[in-house]
């Protein structure tokens, strides 16, 4: 799974430079065993750590771990530890900035002009 997940980064990356390439992992807890959990949430700490257009293109700009209770449908709320940018609480944070840098002030995202205060409220 993890190298299925460092092949798909660096097949966008390879093609769109400026993407942002983000993954949700989403498991049931009794999938997990101890010993794996933390190999884990170390090999995707370490993938998740993109930061700009020149870094590796195997790596991604942010990864979110679920960890799920099947039997009661709740997210395991200490795994990842709490510390960790695998939180899904973090991954919208995560991505913003990279989001900003990239794109700000291109199209679409540029700053809409004053044009559009001439129009008449009628005409609309």
């Amino acid at each position: 799974m993890v190298n299925d997940l460092a092949t798909e980064a660096a097949t966008v990356h390879t093609r769109f430079p400026y993407a942002l390439v983000a993954f949700m992992v989403v498991i049931p807890e009794p999938a997990l065993a101890t010993k794996q959990l933390s190999d884990l949430v170390r090999t995707l700490e370490r993938l998740s750590t993109r930061k700009d257009v020149l870094d590796q293109t195997h790596l991604a700009e942010a990864i979110a771990l679920v960890v799920w209770n099947p039997d009661t449908g709740k997210v395991h709320e200490t795994i990842p530890p709490i510390s960790s940018p695998l939180r899904v609480e973090q991954f919208s944070n995560l991505i913003y900035p990279h989001y900003l840098n990239r794109y700000k002030g291109l199209p679409p995202h540029d700053e809409v002009s004053d044009d559009n205060d001439n129009i008449d409220d009628e005409t609309v």
